[in-house]
């Protein structure tokens, strides 16, 4: 019976099918991102080897070119015979030697046997050192074909010299560029040269190439014996590892494979110069560490979702007559009208979508109900409004009509313009277009400036200048007035005498209208004027910096920035610059319809 139950029948069943997913699923990730890795890892250190043996080859380039920058010296070949004795031609050689020294990075020292003259000579940072010999100290460097050879990393020595020798640590570990000079054409060898170079700069080169302590890199030359390691006891030995021997030895340049539970990522030199090849080593932990975490974190994943999907069909299978039992007693208190019940929603499964969309369902009706409600209301309120701003304007108009009589009777012509003026602009500003002509809000400017006239009598002048057809364009409404308004605010001086005022409209081009308001009163101050145009540049709905929000100009020009953006999209823009010797003007272009 136990076994016949729901209970261990749904239990077994959702075991299998979470389980048996979930762990082919680890599985294949498991073996594909091992393989992804594998062929991502390869390509990027091929890429970085390659790089690197280019900066070495070219670092060995540099030291080589230095080695036979002796052959472009005329006097060179000639000094060779001519010391010990011309004092002249050994001051000279030791100028040449000292120029090879310093004209590489990481030399340490130079050191020439001249057969010739049977002297040795070895520059270093301090004072040459010479001595007669009738054999080179280097007499047995096994010199290539091509009278060229690097010996391998090897501890600084003083080619037979007494100390002091090179400043450089006696522990110092330097490689050697041997070159035989010849008398070409001829094959009669005339000198010996070996150059000492530092592993510093090689140093420097390979530490890019690999991580510290995870992975190994090694410069070998053609022997095995290792030029520099990440393992700094193995430079100058050799390595003692036959299957990465044996993988470098093939007769690609390039490459990889895999030993020792690592992969191997390879690259040779050009043999012609140095042989060397540069390895690095990726342990198997490292290049696959990624793919091991994945499948830890998927295990884990594995194991919980068990858990859950145990825990979840012993719920479901105690509680999934519960959730009915209380979804009827909500019922039975709607039927009873109680609309506004509380319904609780706690599972997650087909019986909690029943309850979430019966509880929407009981929203949505109770919105319905309240939303006729307010809307009523709101229609009662806006009837209210619209009869009250009827009543209000005619009011308003009416007792500015009657001082207007009155100052007619009175004799006082100006007091009636000024009035006419005022409720023409009151009139203008209550209009509930958006869109206006040019002519009109031109007609409007005038009658406010015309009253500001009456305050400022002497103080400045107003010059308008419109392009022929200009003025049968629409605008919106409300644009000039704000600008305008700030020049009387923020521009008007008293000491700068009688200014001017100049409103001028162009089109630049078809489809487009230029207005630019000037006037000659006061600049605005460098860091408000940047100040203002960060303000104009942000988008028309993003939130003002708190730094930027400010004074009353800012929000009349951003305003009437957001209008002429409204009408004109993006094409819309306002500049504001200041004129010379003082003074603003504001430039603003909005997009019009192209007539013929």
């Amino acid at each position: 019976m136990k076994f016949r139950s729901i209970r261990f029948r749904l239990s077994a069943f959702m075991l299998a099918a979470v389980a048996i997913p979930l762990l082919l699923s680890m599985t294949i990730t498991f073996l594909v991102t091992k393989q992804s890795l594998r062929e991502q890892t390869t390509g990027e250190n091929e890429r970085l080897i390659f790089q690197g043996a280019a900066n070495l080859e070219n670092y060995l380039q540099s030291v080589n070119k230095a080695s036979i920058a002796v052959y472009k010296d005329p006097h060179f070949l000639t000094n060779l015979t001519r010391i010990p004795n011309d004092y002249r031609a050994a001051a000279e050689l030791y100028t040449s030697l000292d120029t090879i020294r310093n004209t590489v990075p990481g030399i340490v020292s130079v050191y020439m046997h001249s057969y010739e003259a049977g002297q040795s000579t070895l520059v270093t940072g301090s004072a040459p050192k010479r001595g007669q010999r009738e054999h080179s100290y280097t007499e047995d460097v096994p010199y290539r074909s091509n009278a060229l050879y690097i010996e391998a990393s090897h501890p600084v020595h003083l080619y037979g010299f007494s100390s002091p020798g090179p400043a450089y640590g006696k522990d110092a570990k330097v490689f050697t560029l041997h070159r035989s000079i010849q008398n070409i054409p001829s094959p009669r060898r005339l000198a010996d040269l070996s150059i000492d170079v530092s592993l510093d700069t090689v140093r420097s080169i390979c530490g890019e190439l690999y991580q510290g302590g995870s992975e190994q890199l090694y410069l070998l030359d053609a022997t095995g014996v290792v030029i520099y390691s990440s393992n700094e006891t193995l430079i100058g030995q050799k390595l003692e590892n036959p299957d990465l021997i044996s993988g470098i030895n093939g007769e690609q340049k390039q490459g990889y494979f895999e030993a020792d539970e690592a992969m191997h990522v390879y690259r040779k030199l050009n043999a012609e110069l140095s042989g060397w090849t540069l390895v690095k080593q990726i342990p198997y932990e490292t290049l696959y560490a990624r793919a091991t975490r994945l499948t830890e974190i998927n295990a884990g994943i594995t194991g919980a979702a068990l858990s859950v999907a145990i825990i979840g069909t012993l719920l479901i299978s105690i509680r999934i007559t519960q959730p009915i039992r209380q979804l009827l007693r909500y019922m039975e208190k709607i039927q009873a009208g109680q609309l506004d019940v509380d319904i609780q929603v706690t599972s997650r499964d087909e019986i909690g979508m029943v309850f979430r969309r019966f509880r929407r369902m009981m929203d949505t009706v109770n919105n319905l109900i309240l939303r006729e409600y307010r809307l009523e209301l709101a229609n009662k309120t806006n009837q209210l409004k619209a009869l009250q701003a009827q009543i209000n304007p005619h009011f308003l108009y009416n007792t500015l009509q009657s001082i207007g009589t009155l100052a007619l009777q009175h004799e006082v012509p100006r007091i009636y313009s000024l009035l006419s003026s005022l409720s023409r602009i009151m009139r203008y500003s209550m209009k509930e277009s958006t869109l206006v002509h040019l002519k009109d809000e031109a007609e409007h400017i005038r009658m406010y400036l015309d009253l500001q006239k009456e305050r400022f009598d002497d103080q400045f002048d107003v010059i308008f200048d419109w392009e022929p057809g200009v003025l049968e364009e629409q605008v919106p409404k409300m644009i000039l007035q704000p600008i305008v308004e700030n020049y009387f605010k923020h521009g008007m001086d008293a000491r700068l005498g009688r200014t001017l005022l100049r409103i001028s409209g162009t089109r630049p081009a078809p489809g487009r209208l230029r207005l630019m308001i000037e006037n000659t009163g006061l600049s605005i101050p460098h860091d408000r004027l940047e100040q203002l145009r960060s303000l104009l540049s942000c988008k028309p709905d993003a939130a003002v910096p708190e730094e930027l929000a400010a004074p009353d100009e800012s929000v009349g020009l951003r305003n009437v920035l957001l209008r002429v953006r409204l009408h004109s999209g993006e094409a819309g823009r306002m500049d504001i610059t200041n004129i010379e010797p003082h003074g603003v003007r504001v430039i603003l272009d909005i997009k019009t319809e192209e007539r013929e």
